[in-house]
């Protein structure tokens, strides 16, 4: 009998709990997020290990949302580099596919973002190619227009042994 008594109490309490938590999120679910997105990416930086001056990067994505937070990203990047007194260095072209997320907007279409992708890069300079990977972290400080920080990194196969790439910049993003 105590039990039931107890159980009950318990359920009055949760009722309004219930009932009242959507108010308290104030997050209307993403449904304003679109299933489908294509995104341009311009970059600016610099490769470590590389005597270089500045560096860029320029890219096209298209983003598959599966939920409201999180898609699946794939993209093509050109990344370039100049080299002190030589002109124009490394000269990678790569295919890439991961997966990216994004926070509840916290401050009018504000929201941040993290991303992970993978695959294949081509380096024209040296005619070789191997692994390729970029991390992204940033804010979208509206729904279409997206600033932040990235690192790629690109690994490259020789008869000799492996090279590798690492490239640190600032980015910005638009979707559509």
């Amino acid at each position: 009998m105590k039990t039931r008594i107890l159980m009950m109490m318990c359920l009055l309490l949760a009722l309004p709990l219930a009932a009242s938590a959507q108010r308290w999120w104030g997050y209307d679910g993403g449904a304003d997020t679109p299933r489908h997105q294509w995104g341009i990416d311009l970059g600016i930086g610099k490769m470590k290990d590389v005597n270089g001056n500045v560096g860029f990067t320029g890219g096209v994505r298209y983003q598959y949302n599966f939920h409201h937070l999180v898609g699946i990203d794939f993209g093509a990047n050109y990344v370039g580099q100049t080299i002190k007194d030589d002109g124009l260095g490394p000269s990678v072209l790569q295919g890439l596919i991961g997966v990216r997320g994004r926070t509840p907007t916290f401050y009018k279409d504000m929201a941040g973002t993290l991303g992970l992708r993978m695959g294949y890069g081509h380096d024209f300079d040296c005619k070789e190619g191997g692994f390729a990977l970029e991390l992204n972290a940033g804010m979208y400080l509206t729904s279409n227009f997206m600033i932040g920080y990235f690192y790629n990194h690109q690994k490259l196969k020789f008869d000799a042994g492996d090279g590798k790439y690492g490239f640190h910049g600032f980015r910005l993003g638009f979707v559509f």
